[in-house]
């Protein structure tokens, strides 16, 4: 035998402790089988009744065996002297308890068998069977409590091991004390001791956190997390004094923790864990000079949690806190760990995300809605060109930019054309942008695509090396179509050397007071000045009304919300991002609501030339009567069918009979208008729409 002193310190955790928190646990009900066999065997003389039982625990064990605990490793191993002692009875299965013995040797030679229910005859098969293929070493270990690595392999220090014949590689270490190795060569028939003294080269200290799977750093570096405690077993008497003087149960604390190697000085211990606050431990230099064991009193980290409510008017929204699932909105007050989240609805269609701090024992409640969702399928191809990888960095950060889009970065690896099969499939976006360089043409600025899934697209061409290449795609998917415009049902105008705005038309606004030609000189107590000042008090109002003063006179107009067209060739937007945000806002729509939306949609629809899809909403877009009152001007059921008659015209000449008879309907509503309340009467427009198609 050689003997060393290794000079890197003890790096083991007690062997025990380090074992249990990666086992898996068997069934304890187990144990109780177990006990019933052997009650079966020793009161009632069933020998095969207890045959079955301890079968039936081999059967849950054995699978595993290699995984097993300590404590559980016992278990197995006196199921198989048990089972072997009742097949050793039973002639016809004489062979299977040798089988049995077997079994235990090859498992763990270590074991000793019970000499009070063993037969001789099993005892010498055992001893033979170990004899044979191993030889006994006995130990004495200087401190105890240590573990001893055979071989590379961990395990418990005890008093005697079987090792197989041949050369191994023995190390005893403990905590706070530097570890010895032995090199041993065994032979047949051999029989040795070996002799293990440590010198203590630091401190150790142990402690228990509550939670159990706390993160722990000392002096800055961390060091691991407390593990879980042994689920086998009822708790040390130490282990409930500690627990009690915390405030807590015995169970409710983790499995033990052992700084091992501490010098001399003072040391700043850090716990950290989700939904607790962290805490910091300083320990004095009491704690390791001179060297010795330290048990610290139970550490308890406090709740560090708040509360979330996520609503939504749209239905079918779940929600997904950075990765983790809560279940269908509306989530109301969710006991939340504090800190910072990524929020994610993920809806039928379209998504909505947000970044969200929820601060201890704080309340955050936040309206979710979706947002049309923008799925970057990556480049067309492997062309390379100057500024390539800037421009996709660029644009794999777009979801930091855009307020009005929910963004989807690529699957690493995949390609275009897959990535839009996937998307397709699984329905996982409303919007897709590709890259596609210019081919043959070096320096040519690259075509950004995006469209909606049914194939509306448009082209941004960019520049890699400019400033900002994607300004105008940001600005333009930054921009909400205005499709609603606050109203008091007045029509204005600017008029020279008047106080403010002039009413040209009141409509309703006449019975409580307005009268025509005459300034509106304050709204809710502010001068106006022109139509302009007016209307941005009024898009600032929260109410449902308005006070203003014209000629000295107040009166209190009801606020209305017209609907608006979007335009047809607008520089500002984008049309495929238009195009899906309506469709999104129709989902929860109803009514005139809806009518408009699907109106709108249509004339999105137009800007691509898609004539037959338009039509097909504008035929579902019925206004309530003829959408306006008898007095008010606006968008109403004559500018849907002037529209129809539009798209019928664009069809082709076998629609002009249908366009013709569009136009006419559009002409039996005198008070709706294109663009909005302040837009040409479409009236005299479908007449000469008519008119033209008749000659």
């Amino acid at each position: 035998m050689t003997y060393h002193r290794l000079a890197t310190p003890a790096a083991l955790i007690l062997f025990g402790s380090a074992l249990a928190a990666q086992a898996p646990q068997p069934d304890p009900g187990l144990k109780e089988a177990i006990k019933q066999g052997k009650d079966l065997w020793a009161n009632q003389g069933d020998r095969d009744g207890a045959t079955a039982k301890f079968e039936q625990v081999l059967a849950s064990l054995e699978p595993k065996a290699q995984a097993l605990d300590p404590e559980w490793r016992q278990v197995l191993c006196e199921t198989y002297n048990w089972v072997a002692i009742l097949e050793d009875r039973n002639p016809a299965k004489k062979a299977d308890a040798v089988k049995r013995i077997e079994a235990l040797v090859e498992f763990n030679p270590d074991f000793e068998l019970d000499k009070n229910i063993t037969s001789g005859k099993l005892q010498s098969l055992y001893d033979g069977l170990r004899g044979a293929k191993l030889a006994k070493v006995s130990f004495t270990f200087q401190p105890e409590g240590g573990a001893l690595k055979v071989d590379e392999q961990a395990g418990p220090a005890q008093a005697s091991r079987y090792l197989p014949f041949g050369a191994h590689r023995l190390i005893y270490a403990k905590p706070g004390f530097a570890p010895q190795e032995v090199n041993l060569e065994l032979a047949p028939k051999d029989s040795k001791n070996v002799d293990f003294k440590l010198d203590r080269n630091a401190s150790t200290i142990t402690f228990y956190t509550y939670p159990s799977g706390t993160e722990v750093s000392l002096d800055g570096r961390p060091v691991g997390k407390t593990p879980a405690q042994s689920a086998s077993g009822e708790a040390p008497v130490e282990l409930k004094a500690l627990a009690d003087k915390a405030g807590l149960k015995a169970e409710e604390l983790s499995g033990p923790f052992v700084l091992p190697d501490l010098k001399i000085g003072k040391h700043i211990l850090e716990l950290k864990a989700p939904c607790f606050r962290p805490k910091r431990v300083e320990l004095g230099e009491s704690f390791t000079a001179p060297y010795a064991d330290h048990i610290l009193e139970a550490i308890k980290l406090d709740p560090s949690r708040g509360t979330l409510t996520v609503t939504s008017q749209w239905p079918g929204g779940e929600l997904f806190l950075s990765g983790q699932g809560y279940g269908a909105l509306p989530v109301t007050g969710a006991s939340v760990c504090a800190g910072a989240y990524d929020l994610v609805v993920k809806y039928p269609s379209g998504g909505f995300s947000q970044r969200v701090e929820i601060p201890e024992n704080k309340s955050v409640s936040l309206a979710a809605k979706p947002k049309p969702r923008l799925a970057f399928l990556g480049l067309e191809g492997a062309d390379d060109f100057p500024g390539k990888s800037r421009l996709l960095a660029q644009i794999k950060g777009l979801g930091a930019r855009l307020k009005e889009v929910a963004f989807i970065k690529p699957n690493e690896g995949e390609t275009a054309e897959d990535a839009l099969t996937r998307i397709k499939a699984a329905k996982d976006a409303e919007l897709v942008l590709s890259l596609i360089p210019a081919k043959d043409r070096p320096g040519s600025p690259v075509d950004l695509v995006i469209g909606t899934l049914g194939g509306e697209a448009e082209h941004f061409a960019v520049k890699p090396l400019d400033d900002d290449p994607l300004l105008d795609l940001v600005t333009r998917l930054n921009v909400q179509p205005q499709i609603w415009e606050p109203s008091l049902g007045l029509l204005l105008a600017d008029l020279p050397r008047e106080a403010g705005p002039v009413v040209i038309r009141a409509g309703d606004a006449e019975k409580a007071g307005i009268q025509i030609l005459k300034p509106v000189t304050q709204a809710d107590g502010h001068s106006v000045g022109n139509v302009l000042a007016l209307r941005k008090i009024l898009l600032e109002t929260k109410g449902n009304t308005l006070a203003i003063t014209q000629s000295g006179l107040n009166a209190s107009l009801p606020i209305n919300h017209e609907p608006l067209e979007i335009p047809l060739y607008a520089a500002s937007l984008c049309y495929p991002f238009v195009l899906a945000e309506l469709r999104l806002r129709a989902i929860t729509a109803k009514g005139d609501e809806l009518a408009f939306l699907r109106l709108n949609q249509a004339i999105a629809l137009m800007h691509f030339r898609r004539y037959d899809k338009a039509l097909e909403l504008l035929r579902e877009a019925k206004v309530s009567g003829a959408g306006r009152t008898p007095s008010m001007l606006g968008l109403g059921q004559g500018t849907v069918d002037y529209y129809t008659g539009i798209c019928l015209r664009k069809l082709g000449t076998v629609y002009i009979p249908e366009a013709i008879q569009a136009f006419t309907r559009a002409q039996n509503f005198p008070n709706s208008t294109l663009f909005g309340p302040d837009g040409p009467l479409i009236p005299p427009l479908a007449k000469q729409a008519a008119e033209d198609l008749k000659n």
